[in-house]
């Protein structure tokens, strides 16, 4: 009898990541380490407001999230300026895109994890969001044509709501033809679970681009923008 050795299959080769796949990585490697500084420093600031009547007169200024109870602010939500991911760190930022790139769009949402009572949140926020369902969406207006284009993500928060995570939308480039486009970039936040009156849209922003400045205008570095527009631009290549 003649024995029959198999000779096992080669294993299936890797398929090498594509760069639009290193793209998103190294975008979501990027929200992850900016949330670490910002749940850091938000941290400290809470425990500040917290030693002070309790969070009810802590210094907060006020955000667009409901509810909001004088100072106390119970949700909110907050952008980036569009971002691309291109050679090594430091990263390009950029609000002038050619068509065709990569560039995303990073969402962090707050859920305020310190108790309240004087503003009646005896039961902190992130308690109350545990095993609640987010949507958040991204109403890109192209304000050269006047056309509209909402992306959406939802999910859930664990048993107890992180009280800062973040989303990251990948943002169409369309070849906008001779002219380039501009476009203007809104964020919403919303709690989806009946009765829960919990929502929020971005008024603030961080701008990850120097702004150079013109003539007068003195420039501006990268920071947080306050009841701007989050506008970029497309062009073609």
């Amino acid at each position: 009898m003649t024995a029959v050795t198999e000779t096992p299959a080669a294993p299936p080769e890797e398929t090498a990541p594509t760069a639009a796949d290193q793209s998103l990585a190294a975008a979501n490697q990027w929200a992850q380490d900016y949330m670490a500084k910002v749940t850091d420093a938000s941290t400290k600031r809470l425990a500040e407001i917290a030693s002070n009547s309790n969070g009810a007169n802590g210094g907060i200024k006020p955000h667009i999230g409901e509810p909001t109870v004088g100072q106390y602010v119970a949700f909110d939500v907050a952008a980036l300026s569009p971002i691309q991911f291109t050679g090594l760190p430091p990263y390009q930022p950029s609000k002038v895109i050619a068509d065709g790139e990569a560039a995303y769009l990073i969402v962090f949402m707050w859920v305020n994890p310190m108790a309240s009572i004087p503003d009646g949140f005896a039961v902190p926020p992130t308690v109350q969001l545990g095993g609640r369902q987010w949507r958040v969406s991204l109403d890109l207006m192209d304000i050269t044509n006047l056309t509209h284009n909402t992306l959406v993500q939802t999910g859930t928060f664990g048993p107890v709501a992180s009280s800062l995570s973040a989303a990251i939308f990948a943002l169409p480039t369309p070849d906008p033809g001779p002219d380039p486009a501009v476009y203007e970039a809104n964020v919403t936040l919303d709690i989806v679970d009946p009765a829960q009156p919990y929502a929020a849209f971005a008024t603030n922003f961080f701008d990850v681009d120097d702004d150079p400045g013109f003539l007068f205008v003195p420039p501006t570095p990268p920071g947080w923008r306050h009841e701007l527009p989050n506008r970029y631009l497309v062009y073609r290549k």
